[in-house]
């Protein structure tokens, strides 16, 4: 495979759920490297792992006081590194999550900047006046109240886009910022694969600090009544996205993927515009759109049209439907096993590079936790409007023993009680969710067309809850047909056929078992129920 993360299936791990391994009820690193053989059996090319640095953990990793020393919930520099060799020995590459936005207020350099007006790093943060008795703006913070703390201290407010415990970075002392790129530099010495940069499209503020205009946001909290115009997407952050992709380029096969803050649907303009022209800003952008989408075939092809549509020349897609931070994709499908089948065929079959979460591949399902076992600082402040986030955090479920194999004592978050089989289950029955992640990985692997081919749609006249299109790459075609519906939908294989340019299409590929042999040519196809093919021309 020429390019990791281009090619391949990243896999992301919120460490402490993942796997415990001494005992403390919270996922760590030995814990993943005892479990590295799965994820290579899985066919994965890359991970990325939330934070695990020091930290207070007022938001879990997201508040970092120190980046260059590992938390001791999650281990030591030591198990990095052995980490790094356990997954390069396996041709599995590591993205760390840096969080380049704020730090904590923990952080040595905060604790210097607000010792006095006169600090040398006093400008590495974001330090205002009041405007008489009131903040110095009207900007609001996204886990609640204003986005601006009074420091007795010194006498100004500092700025801070989350919690108070987080203060936002200035991005615009050119110090600071090369001071952050020494601290990513340390990790990328010792062999870091590349990052996931935390709500990049933040870093850079309205130079004046002009006030947010107000409007309905769709959700009743403060930071939802505001139109985020001068907290957010300054033309500035894309000339200091510039300089960083020159800077991470000067390290061999390196990578950059964003998270781009956008409100509910999605922009998918906006993630495309933080790749630049294609190669001078960030490597890969995550586009959300996907994980609010309504579950509707012809909806999903328009959203990948209009996301393909945004990608500058040279640019490329990638995709997400679940991470730490949203509903887990499956239950935002009302839990059907069926969506969740034809929903893995269609990201593994499009052009880009699918990001999955950890046990995504399992239909591990959100289950919100109860009020008094919430961890989440979001559902602690807006419960019971927004219960927060720990439903998609909830331990991996390994096998059937107490606490899913996750831990020997009690868990950090409690354990999924769902019906939903553990990997032990699944990885004895070949119709599973999981097997599925696993062969279609396994066939995307191995297949130039569905790794880096063109995508080009095909009409169905007559089955417009079926997706059709063509992966091509050079003379290796692959027609892919997702049924959407919980029908069976049958038609014609000849239109499909001449769209390929062949005189007949083979089925290579089948989400359900044993419906064709290798010698099938249909003339008339019949999907099944959220089934999904790939076929080749003859």
């Amino acid at each position: 495979m020429g390019n990791w993360w281009k090619e391949g299936v990243i896999y992301q791990i919120y460490p402490r759920s993942f796997q415990d391994s001494n005992g403390d009820g919270v996922g760590d690193l030995q814990g993943i490297i005892g479990r590295m053989d799965y994820l290579a059996w899985l066919g994965i090319s890359g991970l990325w792992i939330s934070p695990i640095y020091a930290s207070p953990m007022y938001d879990f990793g997201y508040d970092i006081s120190d980046y260059r020393m590992i938390d001791p919930i999650f281990g030591s520099e030591e198990d990095v590194c052995a980490l790094l060799e356990c997954a390069h020995g396996r041709n599995i590459k590591v993205m760390f999550d840096m969080v380049l936005n704020h730090t904590s207020s923990e952080h040595a350099w905060f604790k210097e900047s607000s010792s006095s007006l006169q600090n040398t790093k006093r400008d590495f943060y974001i330090w205002r006046d009041g405007r008489g008795r009131r903040c110095p703006n009207n900007w609001y913070a996204a886990f609640g109240g204003r986005a601006w703390s009074f420091d007795r201290v010194t006498g100004q407010y500092y700025l801070h886009s989350f919690l108070k415990q987080q203060p936002d970075l200035n991005w615009r002392n050119d110090e600071m910022v090369t001071a952050l790129f020494g601290e990513m530099a340390y990790w990328l010495d010792k062999g870091v694969d590349g990052f996931r940069l935390d709500v990049i499209n933040l870093i850079v503020k309205d130079k004046d600090y002009r006030n947010n205009p107000y409007g309905w946001g769709g959700r009743p909290r403060p930071y939802d009544m505001q139109h985020h115009v001068y907290d957010r997407n300054q033309i500035e952050s894309h000339e200091k996205l510039r300089k960083f992709r020159k800077w991470i380029d000067s390290y061999p096969e390196r990578m950059l993927v964003g998270e781009i803050m956008v409100e509910k649907p999605g922009e998918p303009e906006l993630a495309a515009s933080y790749l630049g022209n294609g190669d001078d800003e960030l490597h890969l952008a995550f586009d959300f759109s996907f994980t609010w989408l309504p579950w509707n075939a012809q909806v999903w092809k328009a959203a990948a049209i209009r996301w393909y549509s945004s990608i500058p020349d040279g640019g490329w897609p990638s995709w997400v439907f679940s991470n730490h931070d949203v509903k887990r994709a499956i239950s935002r499908w009302k839990n059907s096993p069926g969506r969740a089948r034809i929903a893995a065929f269609f990201m593994f079959t499009q052009r880009g590079t699918p990001f999955m979460y950890y046990g995504e591949e399992l239909g591990m399902q959100d289950i919100p936790v109860s009020k008094r076992e919430l961890q989440d600082p979001v559902g602690k402040k807006y419960w019971p409007f927004h219960k927060g986030r720990d439903g998609s955090r909830r331990p991996m479920k390994w096998d059937d023993s107490d606490n899913n194999g996750f831990s020997d004592e009690h868990t950090w978050l409690p354990t999924d009680a769902s019906l939903v089989s553990a990997v032990a289950k699944q990885k004895e029955a070949r119709d599973s969710l999981l097997y599925l992640y696993h062969d279609l990985i396994q066939m995307r692997n191995h297949d130039l067309a569905l790794r880096l081919g063109t995508i080009r749609w095909v009409e169905l006249d007559d089955a417009a809850d079926v997706l059709a299109y063509i992966r091509e790459e050079g003379t290796s075609r692959r027609l892919v047909l997702a049924n959407f519906s919980g029908k069976t939908r049958t038609f014609e294989a000849l239109p499909l056929q001449k769209a390929m340019g062949s005189e007949s299409i083979r089925v290579i590929f089948s989400t359900v078992a044993g419906d064709f042999s290798a010698d099938d040519s249909p003339q008339i196809l019949s999907l099944q129920p959220y089934q999904g093919l790939v076929c080749r021309g003859e």
